[in-house]
């Protein structure tokens, strides 16, 4: 830095100008791979050693050539000198004289504000100051104007004001220029920062030296703004420091994490974790001496420092503190652990084990950071909960952002109960109203700019996130926001589906998303709350079923255009997959009698026609999508897609599987709830196979019967549905086993392989980057292909648990108890009469789906057709099959052979003779 003399404006103007040179420098020269003046330039800032002297031609010598910035903080302690860039930050004063208000005798000094705002212009140099030859002119007009006796003699006086305004207005000049040349000196220090944290080679800063480099310039810079007699000009230049810097410093800490993933000692980290000792491996016991190179200590006075600086803007600055509050987040991603695998062998751990495996990195980090947070109490709450319900765009989202993370973190819900408590909760689903209008009118062609919809998705996030504990979905339930869910037209706004882009592999690379893209971005949210919150609300279960019971009726034409599904995109099949959860959880036997409003026997009867509605839309999609010809379609288009569709691919069929699975625990639910015993057990399918042997026959290319969703299915949905699952099962299962195996040795794979893995987490650019950010980029894609295909497992298990469950209920039932409609005993058919009468007391009062239907018509000549059917579909093979499913997979699980005990009862069904 220059020293500082009388002409400071122009000396920070001057270093202004010299390190915007000094990062263009280090920039180009990073361009044309000129490390040796790189890392010249980077000494020169960055090193903290006494600087050696260079020889006449401006050359190092050898040694200095060939030092890395790696060596600055391995030296004699006691010859350590100030780094350079940091004494450019000292050389700039925080802090600036304010000349005093003004005194005056004759002049109204609000007026004189006036004119000498009136007087301002913009200077050459683009800073706006007070021109005082015209405002002199003025002021000595004013002067002349002034007759009478009085004023002639007391004209001195007026004069020798005029001179106190025009020197006042000279040092408010002054301070003007000088605040302006800080904030000049200021972006040029930040800017030069940021080129060599991003545009300089990584090598030549080794991650350790980074992490100090950005402590010591966050500390710094947090002092200096924090002083009390810092000007505030100066915050907005400063806030946007600091969030490069904590950006940098998250990516950092994390970089350095990369190497605990990699083989150590010829043993693969991920091996250790894959067989539950993690924690305890002696491989992992550096991880927990201390976390990051930096230490806990420096990372939590960071943090300190951060809070002090969002508290310190106090009520104005709302973009100060979006820069901070996005600072807050990247510093809260250190403690988020990476994704781990999923294994099988994870789950062998008992819950004991669990709760007793020592606190890891991670989790102690992130529990000192919400102890830090909750220590500045409800002064930091009111700020970060009034930006998040009043603030701009920008700064809203990020305020919810921030509350979202330190919800999810925060155990003792104080955060939670101090939105409850203040109102704003209740504000946040209020607005809820507010924001109707404004997203219909994003569903138009050409769409406004689409800030309220990244609004919308942050709040609705964060009431998920709220959601997501029993105590705050208690607290939405109260707040009324799935009544204020039910009140928004814009769910009703469905737009037309583009049949040309049907499955989802067609969308044109635009930023702007189609109007059914930005329909799925509102609708999705709020049924993943509404599912949320019937997943949190345990007590008060039935009151949340009856109030998304009425959010699903006041939108019924949109819902029952959702379980059409015309289209199979990941969009329609995500919300399907939503929605579908939450029938399943809400359209149930007793529901109608919580519902808030009263209801006469019209109104009832209406409630029971859309349930009767949603139910046979459920059951009519096991046949669209337990391996329909639409999912055969999908997956032969499939297969030639790009390598950048792999995603959206397993999105897909996560989707399908989960739709599944919904429906299928539907009818479980419906069958456990409506009828306790098999005696008199709710028949969900007809005792009819063919679906299963049309579909297993030799012409499966053919297209299938869809079943009219006003038909009660045949079970042979239920037998296809669970052979398709169990062979589903073994495919993921051994795409989960060899993603592990890569996962454990990723150096190992040829270099195609690694390219093709790279490619679905970075589409373009693979072969520009290094080859141990290609080992990073494989990684994260194995690990998630990994969860993915455990989700798929875990969903599978589910489905064939469940389908023998249904399938065995109703094989007791129509093998052991159904009574022939074709029977000639008068006694039989009197039975059967009070069997129809007491199941339509049990269940037809809840709902117009008439599964009693298939009792009438029911013949001796179905029953045994059934029992011969199923004898043949549930073979030997089918029933080896799901016994090794059990062993391999349930097992892990549970203790409990629930498989083994189902198969072996319908394998006793079977042999009983109907003689």
């Amino acid at each position: 830095p220059y020293p500082r003399a009388e002409h400071e404006i122009s000396t920070l103007n001057q270093m202004s100008w010299l390190m915007k040179t000094a990062a263009i420098e280090m920039r180009v020269t990073s361009l044309n791979r000129q490390r040796s003046h790189t890392q010249r330039l980077l000494h020169l800032l960055l090193d903290d050693m006494p600087v050696k002297t260079y020889l006449a031609n401006g050359e190092g010598g050898m040694e200095d050539e060939t030092r890395s910035v790696s060596g600055f903080l391995h030296f004699d302690t006691a010859s350590k000198v100030r780094r350079k860039i940091l004494s450019i930050l000292d050389s700039i004063d925080f802090s600036q004289d304010i000349p005093e208000p003004l005194q005056l005798d004759f002049f109204d000094r609000v007026q004189i504000e006036q004119v000498i705002a009136n007087c301002e212009h913009k200077n050459a140099r683009g800073q706006v100051v007070c021109n005082v030859k015209h405002l002199h002119r003025v002021l000595v007009a004013e002067v002349n104007a002034l007759q009478g006796m009085a004023a002639i003699g007391q004209r001195p006086l007026f004069m020798e004001e005029v001179n106190t305004i025009l020197q006042y207005v000279v040092e408010r000049n002054k301070l003007l220029q000088c605040l302006h040349a800080k904030r000049h000196a200021l972006e040029s220090w930040r800017q030069l920062v940021e080129i060599i944290l991003t545009a300089c080679p990584q090598d030549l800063i080794q991650a350790e030296d980074r992490q100090l480099i950005i402590r010591d310039l966050l500390q710094d810079v947090h002092d200096k703004i924090l002083d009390d007699d810092a000007a505030q000009e100066l915050m907005p230049v400063v806030a946007g420091a600091v969030f490069t810097l904590t950006a940098h410093l998250s990516q950092s800490v994390k970089t350095e994490q990369k190497p605990l993933a990699l083989p150590v000692m010829g043993q693969s980290q991920y091996a250790l974790m894959l067989d539950g000792s993690f924690t305890s491996s002696p491989g992992s016991e550096s991880i927990s001496m201390g976390f990051a190179s930096i230490g806990d200590s420096s990372l939590h006075v960071i943090l300190r420092k951060l809070l002090d600086f969002i508290l310190k803007t106090g009520g104005g600055f709302q973009r100060v503190r979006t820069h901070l509050y996005g600072s807050l987040l990247y510093y809260l991603q250190i403690a988020q652990k990476p994704d781990e695998p999923e294994t099988l062998e994870a789950a062998r751990k008992t819950m004991w084990e669990r709760l007793t495996a020592p606190e890891d990195v991670f989790s102690k980090l992130q529990r000192e950071n919400v102890a830090i947070i909750e220590s500045y109490g409800a002064a930091l709450m009111e700020v970060v909960c009034r930006d998040a319900c009043d603030g701009h765009e920008i700064g809203r989202m990020l305020a919810l952002a921030l509350l979202d993370r330190i919800v999810s973190v925060d155990k003792q819900q104080q955060w939670l109960l101090y939105l409850c408590n203040s109102g704003y909760l209740k504000v946040l689903v209020d607005s809820l109203a507010d924001d109707d209008l404004t997203l219909q009118s994003l569903l138009t062609p050409q769409p406004p700019l689409l800030k309220a919809l990244y609004t919308y998705e942050s709040k609705m996030a964060f009431l998920t996130r709220v959601a997501k504990s029993r105590q705050g979905a208690l607290e939405l339930l109260r707040s009324g926001v799935i009544v204020r869910l039910a009140q928004c037209q814009v769910y009703d706004v469905r737009p037309e589906t583009d049949h040309q882009r049907m499955y989802g592999m067609r969308d044109p690379p635009v930023f702007i998303p189609a109007p059914v893209e930005r329909y799925h971005q509102i609708l999705l949210p709020a049924l993943q709350l509404c599912q949320v919150i019937l997943t949190s609300s345990m007590a008060q279960h039935l009151q949340a079923a009856g109030q998304v019971l009425q959010f699903l009726i006041s939108h019924s034409d949109t819902i029952q255009a959702i379980l059409r599904c015309q289209d199979v995109s990941v969009g329609s099949l995500q919300e399907l997959a939503a929605l579908t959860g939450i029938i399943s959880k809400a359209a149930l036997p007793g529901v109608l009698s919580e519902l808030d409003v009263d209801v006469n026997e019209g109104m009832l009867m209406e409630l029971q026609g859309h349930i009767g509605r949603f139910q046979r839309q459920c059951l009519g999609l096991l046949s669209r999508f337990g391996g329909s010809d639409r999912l055969r379609q999908f997956k032969l288009q499939d297969d030639s897609a790009e390598a950048d569709r792999v995603n959206k691919r397993d999105e897909i069929e996560l989707a399908m599987q989960q739709i599944c699975a919904n429906v299928i625990k539907y009818c479980e639910s419906l069958m456990l709830q409506s009828a306790p015993s098999s005696q008199h057990a709710v028949c969900l399918f007809t005792p009819s196979l063919s679906e299963s042997t049309n579909r297993d026959g030799s012409r499966q290319d053919t297209q299938a019967p869809v079943v009219p969703y006003w038909h009660l299915p045949g079970l042979g949905i239920i037998v296809y549905l669970l052979k398709q699952s169990t062979s589903d099962f073994f495919s993921y299962y051994d795409s989960h086993r060899q993603s592990v195996n890569k996962l454990q040795n990723v150096e190992q794979l040829p270099p195609d392989e690694i390219k093709e893995l790279c490619q679905s987490v970075m589409p373009a650019g693979v072969d520009k980057i290094s080859t141990s950010h290609k080992y990073v980029l494989a990684r994260q894609r194995l690990v998630k292909l990994i969860n993915n295909r455990a989700k798929l497992l875990s969903l599978c298990s589910y489905i064939i648990e469940a389908c023998l469950f249904i399938f065995w209920r109703h094989l007791e039932h129509y093998l052991l108890h159904c009574t022939p409609a074709d029977s000639q005993d008068p006694l039989l058919s009197s039975r059967m009469l009070f069997k129809k009468g007491r199941l339509q007391d049990s269940f037809g009062s809840e709902s117009n789906l008439d599964f009693s239907g298939g009792l009438n018509r029911v013949s001796q000549h179905d029953i045994e057709q059934l029992q011969m059917e199923a004898t043949n579909s549930f073979g030997e093979s089918l029933q080896k099959k799901l016994l090794d499913i059990e062993g391999l997979y349930s097992k892990v699980r549970s203790r409990y052979t629930f498989v083994q005990a189902l198969v072996r009862r319908i394998r006793g069904l079977l042999r009983v003779s109907r003689t």
